[in-house]
């Protein structure tokens, strides 16, 4: 099987079969609806590591106001879920330390198999996990709620 690697060096936008992200808090109009920003842009480094490392299934199983999270989609984490959301950022970014990770991320048949793979960075992955702790723990004391897609 052919493998292609994603190359940190590269626009991700060029690099099919490798998706990034993103989070921003959800505010609530006085005169109803909600509205969201970007606050934190999850490159695909990021993202990837979020799910291979188990942080996502974390995440969803904290009280959800839209979700599940899932490739492409909107996910909204309840204000009362982000003290325990920050902590599962902080503790993901405790276990980066002194290793080097690989992931198959995506396998594609067509027209023949190949498999997309990534090594990540560790420093870039933590660089994300301190964004998104400093979001979620921001939003925490505002009570607003958080959006993830990934």
């Amino acid at each position: 099987m052919f493998a292609i690697y994603y190359d940190h060096a590269a626009d991700e936008r060029e690099q099919n079969g490798f998706r990034s992200g993103e989070a921003g808090l959800v505010m609530a109009h006085p005169e109803g609806g909600l509205e969201s920003d970007r606050q934190v842009w999850i490159p695909p480094n990021s993202l990837h590591a979020l799910e291979q490392h188990g942080v996502v299934a974390q995440l969803n199983e904290l009280p959800l106001q839209i979700g599940p999270i899932a490739p492409g989609r909107d996910a909204v984490l309840k204000p009362r879920a982000l003290d325990d959301a920050a902590r599962i950022f902080y503790e993901a970014d405790r276990k980066t330390y002194g290793n080097v990770w690989e992931f198959v991320v995506g396998v594609s048949q067509e027209p023949e198999p190949l498999e997309y793979r990534i090594v990540i960075d560790n420093r870039g992955y933590q660089r994300s996990l301190s964004q998104l702790q400093f979001l979620v723990t921001s939003a925490s004391r505002r009570g607003f709620a958080v959006r993830l897609r990934l």
